[in-house]
């Protein structure tokens, strides 16, 4: 009867070297689903930093001379970008005794890396008090400059 019983039930149990091996196979699969789930949820879940922002934290340039001529109603001035990174085009807005600010005029040149370069704006009546340069690349980096008249 004991022969019969061990031929029902089948096997009498697993070494315990392959029962070792299982556990260990089935906790690194459960340690490798919940590492992929954690980076993807971070992945999707963290804002990201594009090169575009990271590099206009160490953008930086400078006003180097500033003049208007009122003859002929122009701002002749010269920028330093102090720094490695390009900025490209480059906006001027000029600001009036008034308070009020004109609209973008594109200065169609960017300025290259530790460069000094002279820019020219004409048609600027003789009561502004100041002009503002922005780049689009850098949006909140701007610099701006009361000229010698």
């Amino acid at each position: 009867m004991a022969q019969n019983l061990n031929l029902i039930v089948g096997m009498k149990g697993i070494s315990p070297i392959v029962a070792a091996v299982l556990l260990i196979a089935i906790t690194m699969t459960i340690a490798g689903v919940l590492a992929y789930w954690s980076s993807t949820f971070i992945s999707t879940t963290l804002p990201t930093e594009n090169v575009t922002t990271a590099q206009c934290r160490v953008a930086q340039f400078e006003f180097r001379s500033c003049r208007y001529n009122s003859t002929s109603q122009t701002i002749t001035f010269s920028l330093e970008n102090v720094r490695s990174i390009e900025l490209s085009n480059l906006t001027a807005f000029i600001e009036y005794s008034n308070n009020t600010v004109s609209s973008g005029i594109p200065l169609n040149q960017g300025l290259p890396p530790a460069t000094i370069k002279s820019y020219a704006v004409s048609g600027i009546s003789p009561d502004f008090s100041k002009i503002i340069i922005k780049t689009t690349n850098c949006p909140e980096l701007s610099r701006s400059d009361v000229c010698t008249r």
